[in-house]
This record gives C-alpha cells, sequence and structure tokens, in this order.
C-alpha cells in the first residue's frame, strides 16, 4: 500500500512538473511578447497584469504541488527505495520558485533594468504627475462651486457652457490619470517577466527531465534487478 501511494505522487509530481514547465514556456515565447504588439500601452499595461496575476497563482498552485508530491515521495518511500532524484527534484521545483521571486530576482538581474539617472527620472516624472492630478481636481472643484453660485435665471443658458466646461476638466483629469502609462515601462515590466520566465523554464524543466529518468530508472532496477536461476 505504501509502495502505491509513493508511486502515485511521483505520478502526480511528475506531471505537475511537466504541465508546469509547459506553462512557463508558453507564457515566455507566446503569450506575453504578443502584448507588445497592442496599439496602446494603457492596453498592454492592463492585459499584462491581469494575465500576470492569473499566470502567477497557477505558477504557484503546480509548483506547489509538484514539489510537495516528490518531498512526500520521498519520505514515504522504503529506505531501500528513497532515491535522491526525489528529493532534488523537489529542492529544484521550489528553487525555481525562490529564484524568480521579486526578492531574489535583482541579485541575478533578472528585474526591469533601471539606472540611477533613470530612477531619478522616473521620481522626477512620478512627482510632475502627481502635481498635474491635483491642479486638474482642484480645478474641476472650483468650476463646480462656481456653478453653484450662478444666477438661477441663467441655469439653462450658462448651465450647458458651464456642463461641458467640467466634463472638459474631468476628461483632462481622466487624460492626466492615464497619462501615467508609459510604453516603455511597460516594455521593461514585459522585458523583467520574460528573463524570470526563462529562468524559470530552464530549472523546472531541468527537474522534469530529472523526474523522467528517475521514474524510468525506478521501472528497470526492478527488472534487471532479479537473479534469475535456470535448473538443467
Amino acid at each position: 500500500m505504501a509502495t502505491r501511494g509513493v508511486s502515485v505522487l511521483k505520478f502526480v509530481g511528475t506531471v505537475s512538473l511537466g504541465v508546469l514547465t509547459g506553462l512557463s514556456y508558453t507564457l515566455s515565447n507566446l503569450t506575453i511578447p504578443t502584448l507588445l504588439t497592442l496599439p496602446s500601452a494603457e492596453a498592454a499595461s492592463k492585459a499584462f497584469d491581469s494575465l500576470t496575476t492569473s499566470a502567477k497563482k497557477q505558477v504557484q498552485l503546480l509548483g506547489a504541488v509538484s514539489g510537495s508530491a516528490f518531498a512526500l515521495a520521498f519520505l514515504l518511500s522504503p529506505r531501500n527505495f528513497r532515491h535522491p532524484y526525489l528529493l532534488y527534484t523537489s529542492l529544484l521545483v521550489v528553487g525555481s520558485r525562490f529564484i524568480t521571486s521579486d526578492r531574489f530576482a535583482p541579485y541575478l538581474n533578472l528585474g526591469p533594468a533601471t539606472t540611477s539617472s533613470g530612477a531619478a527620472a522616473a521620481a522626477a516624472k512620478e512627482k510632475e504627475k502627481e502635481k498635474n492630478r491635483k491642479l486638474a481636481k482642484e480645478r474641476a472643484a472650483r468650476r463646480r462651486m462656481e456653478a453653484s453660485y450662478e444666477v438661477l435665471g441663467d441655469v439653462h443658458s450658462e448651465g450647458t457652457s458651464d456642463g461641458a466646461e467640467e466634463e472638459l476638466l474631468e476628461a483632462e483629469a481622466a487624460a492626466v490619470e492615464a497619462g501615467g502609462v508609459n510604453g516603455e515601462e511597460v516594455r521593461e515590466k514585459v522585458a523583467a517577466f520574460l528573463k524570470k520566465q526563462v529562468v524559470h523554464t530552464v530549472v523546472s524543466g531541468v527537474g522534469f527531465a530529472l523526474a523522467v529518468v528517475g521514474i524510468w530508472g525506478d521501472g528497470v532496477v526492478p527488472v534487471y534487478g532479479q537473479t534469475v536461476v535456470i535448473k538443467a
């Protein structure tokens, strides 16, 4: 019974690791690069954020299932059949997740490429955006307050122009808000994500190959390890 449970754990771990490797490969080579062909930076940014949020959840789930399955298979295997490849594969799965995390990625040059001057320019640009956003909101609030003091007799004649001006100010505020999406920033985020997924694909692919070879070896050893006695 224990041997059957270990076999099931090996199968689940190998299949989930294969799906994880395929998902990382698809993201890095097929799905994410197509986002750069979208007509606007805002659309590309929204699609990228939505896709990466969903993909990270799936990657974390598959990594947790695969890593825990191989670790349990190693711990539950009989001492004579406790092969090291189970532990190595589990460590590769866990390591691929930590290597591509936001904490360790900068040390491996997997994060967005930013320089000191670029960071200063980005900070100044962010301050300017925030200032423009506040000014637009203040102007819109001032216009609303002025419109509230208009004479009731001029509501019909001037209300239309005030309403149009108010809509224009609101559109301006929305444009300032949307102006925070920069095409170069989106391209840098996509490039950094692609680097992480390439590394993740390589590490998880090595783990998948090790698991396949290990399972094949588990099936070969009992067959060729038997002693055959030929009676005359």
